[in-house]
């Protein structure tokens, strides 16, 4: 029996990364579903916040060079229209189209106006990916609202179906669609897990990393704050793309004020295949986010082996209690801070074994025979 065809439009898909989690979602997704649905994805041929397009992609044809099972279609972002997009919509004969985030004018709002007015006939399946958490909403506010009420008015929500990745997502587009029909299915993660691999710990000093893209959201600020407090010696590595010059540069000012026991380093941004070894060179990874839906950065962490300093603000929580890492508020910066100076007291039997348990959690949560069963739910 012929497979069921899936359609995902994404701005960004691999070879990129400078968008963070969305890129690595909709990988995970293609490479983890392409045994069970045909793949195909539609896309830019520009990274975020490039103006140059991806080194050797051909723009504007099929190609299934990253794998022989799924089919990306590069558009050519200086030149892409409308009209364009269309046609391979409509070409590419989908059992569904699934469409990500909820605020992108080529990618979810055009498909969902070509959806509404009966042009394009495949089911849809939105995934919001956390644009509707209130930290996502407060920035341009302007622009997201009234395209909401207007959603919403046109009844838009009741014809596609939603796929919220935990609990808290779910709530979110209830609050704001209610009686939209809503598959819960978590994000599919990242399964090419490497053994585990401890480092060097000297009981005194802590390697920590920090992950994510330059912006407010992601807290960076507050964690530099909160180090200036610490007295253990620290050595903190930043990787990520700078996308907010002013907000980078009230934390550079914060660097240059740090004790001379903090020495922080900016590793610049760095694509997703180069992160493992990075990783894995360090002691804890830190993450105090104002909201993630799912954090990539923080499951590849765990998948290093290597425990997790992040905010209450995540689907991770209750980390403590399996020797995998801290959730804790963020209204504690007092807690971050005097968990970064216990963990620098660690010897290296003590970094180990929760360095272990952080592998074994990962490992527990890539072989869930479940992941991808919500998925068939999804796309029945």
């Amino acid at each position: 029996m012929e497979k069921k065809r899936i359609l995902v439009l994404v701005d960004w898909f691999a070879p990129g990364y400078k968008a963070g989690g969305p890129i690595q979602s909709c990988v995970n997704f293609a490479f983890s579903l392409k045994s069970l649905f045909r793949i195909l994805v539609l896309t830019t041929d520009t990274d975020h916040g490039e103006k140059e397009p991806y080194q050797g992609i051909v723009a504007d044809q099929w190609t299934h060079s990253m794998h022989p099972e799924v089919g990306v279609f590069y558009a050519k972002k200086s030149s892409m229209k409308l009209r364009q997009l269309k046609k391979v919509m409509l070409d590419s004969r989908a059992d569904y189209v699934y469409l990500n985030h909820l605020f992108s004018p080529y990618f979810v709002l055009y498909p969902l106006w070509l959806a509404y007015t009966g042009a394009l006939k495949s089911r849809i399946v939105l995934c919001p990916r956390g644009a509707l958490y209130l930290s996502a909403l407060s920035v341009k506010p302007y622009k997201k609202y009234p395209f909401i009420r207007l959603f919403r008015f046109l009844g838009i929500h009741k014809r596609i179906t939603f796929h919220a990745t935990n609990e808290r997502e779910k709530e979110a587009i209830l609050h704001y669609f209610p009686g939209s029909r809503i598959v819960v299915a978590d994000n599919l993660p990242k399964s090419d897990q490497p053994g585990f691999a401890s480092c060097f710990k000297e009981a005194g000093f802590l390697k920590c990393i920090f992950i994510a893209r330059i912006v407010p959201i992601k807290n960076l600020l507050y964690l530099l704050e909160t180090l200036s407090t610490v007295q253990a010696r620290v050595e903190l590595t930043i990787i990520g793309p700078v996308e907010d010059e002013t907000y980078w540069n009230a934390c550079r000012n914060t660097i240059e004020g740090l004790p001379p026991n903090i020495n922080v380093q900016y590793a610049g941004p760095k694509r997703n295949d180069e992160l493992m070894p990075v990783l894995q060179q360090h002691h804890l990874f830190i993450l105090p986010t104002t909201g993630e839906n799912f954090g990539h950065s923080i499951f590849e962490a765990l998948l290093a082996g290597r425990p997790v300093l992040i905010s209450d603000q995540t689907p991770w929580l209750g980390l403590r209690d399996r020797k995998t890492g801290w959730d804790i508020p963020l209204a504690e910066p007092g807690s971050f801070a005097e968990t970064i100076e216990n963990m620098a007291r660690w010897d290296q039997a003590t970094f180990d074994e929760w360095a272990r348990s952080a592998w074994q959690y990962a490992r527990h949560f890539i072989e869930n025979p479940e992941l991808q069963s919500r998925y068939k739910e999804l796309f029945p």
